[in-house]
This record gives C-alpha cells, sequence and structure tokens, in this order.
C-alpha cells in the first residue's frame, strides 16, 4: 500500500510539475468585443489569458466584422521562440467596409416593368449596365438574359466579386427582374472563381450603388 500511494504521489506530483511550466499569455485585442478563437473555438472576446502546454502550439485567431482577421501562433517548443508574457493585436478596419454601403437590394430580385418597346427597353438596359460593368459574359435578348462577368476587386484583407444579371420576367405586360450580386470572402489566396470561399453580402461597393436606381428611373418600376 505504501508503495502505491508512493507511486501516486510521483504521478501527482510531476502532473502538477508539467503544468506548473506551461506558459501563459494574456491575449489583448484593439477592439474589445473582437470574438477571439484559441485553435478554432470560441475562447472569448476583447481579451483572454491563453494556456500553452509544454511541448506544444496554439492558434489565436481574432475576428470582427469589418476588421481584417488576424491569426497568430504561440508555441513552448524546443527551437521556437518563447511567447511574451502579453500579446497586443492591433485591428485594422478591413477596407472593402470603407468601399461599400450596407444595401437592402443586393442579391436580391428588383422588378422593371418599362413602359415602351421591347427592343428599345433592352438596349437601354444593355447601355446602363456596361457603363458599370465593362464585359458582359452572356447575352441573349431572344429569351431575355444578359449576365456580366465577375469583377473582383481587392481589398486590405479580403475580396469583393460583383456581377449584374437580368432576367425576362413576363413579356405581357413586359417585366424584366435584375439583380445587383455582391459576394465576399476573407479568405487567403482567393481568386474570382473560387466559388466556395465566397457567400452573399448585405453591402454593395460604392461604385455600383446607382445602377439599380438608373434602371428604376429610366427603364421604368
Amino acid at each position: 500500500m505504501k508503495k502505491l500511494f508512493t507511486i501516486l504521489s510521483l504521478f501527482v506530483l510531476s502532473m502538477a510539475t508539467s503544468h506548473a511550466f506551461d506558459k501563459k499569455v494574456k491575449i489583448s485585442a484593439s477592439e474589445q468585443d473582437a470574438n477571439i478563437y484559441i485553435d478554432g473555438q470560441l475562447a472569448g472576446a476583447g481579451s483572454i489569458e491563453l494556456k500553452i502546454e509544454k511541448g506544444t502550439c496554439v492558434n489565436v485567431r481574432v475576428e470582427k466584422v469589418g476588421f481584417v482577421i488576424e491569426e497568430r501562433s504561440f508555441c513552448d517548443q524546443k527551437n521556437q521562440p518563447k511567447p511574451e508574457k502579453s500579446e497586443y493585436i492591433r485591428m485594422s478596419v478591413d477596407e472593402a467596409y470603407t468601399a461599400s454601403s450596407s444595401s437592402d437590394i443586393a442579391n436580391v430580385d428588383i422588378s422593371l416593368k418599362p413602359g415602351g418597346d421591347e427592343l428599345e427597353t433592352w438596349k437601354l438596359l444593355s447601355r446602363i449596365i456596361t457603363s458599370y460593368f465593362d464585359v458582359i459574359e452572356t447575352t441573349d435578348r431572344e429569351t431575355g438574359y444578359l449576365r456580366t462577368a465577375w469583377v473582383a476587386q481587392n481589398f486590405n484583407g479580403s475580396m469583393v466579386r460583383s456581377r449584374c444579371i437580368v432576367k425576362l420576367g413576363n413579356t405581357s405586360p413586359l417585366e424584366y427582374k435584375v439583380k445587383l450580386v455582391s459576394e465576399y470572402t476573407n479568405a487567403n489566396g482567393a481568386s474570382v472563381k473560387t466559388d466556395e470561399v465566397f457567400r452573399e453580402w448585405d453591402r454593395i461597393l460604392r461604385k455600383y450603388e446607382g445602377i439599380i436606381p438608373e434602371m428604376q428611373s429610366r427603364v421604368g418600376r
């Protein structure tokens, strides 16, 4: 029994000694309501105490809407720089947000009911669209379908892609459905064609803000 007690005591002492040498780092973000994730799990907001077990590395990600995501790795391993007792993470504003505005017409079908001739209406719609988008990917007046190519714009921590789609809704009375598609990603290394990393965005880049109002005023509501 005495031998068993000695073994258990040594085990407890070993565990306590091991955890006593775990590194602790206070993580603070410049944005007090920023979410802080440790290895993908939400750990808190604004500031946390990070514990790094001996021989391991930990990934820290800090996120807030409208700001560039910040990531850090902290290690307590041989041949790795020892972490400081505290780490202050300054977050930068995502320039995609300053170059855009919140909109309730992003990614929504907007109905246009022209009062004029179908051919002239189609020509007018095409002219308006090409004044905002340089490349039309698909156009077919017979079926009343037009789609521009994606236009991507890179920012300091994200990418926004935009396009315009026109569909014929009804022929009598004449009606078109117009959609301004706006999508966003903050994935590293994303390209305009990497569909899986983009998500619909409820904001519109300011350079496209006028396209739907112009169609409504010139083509018809």
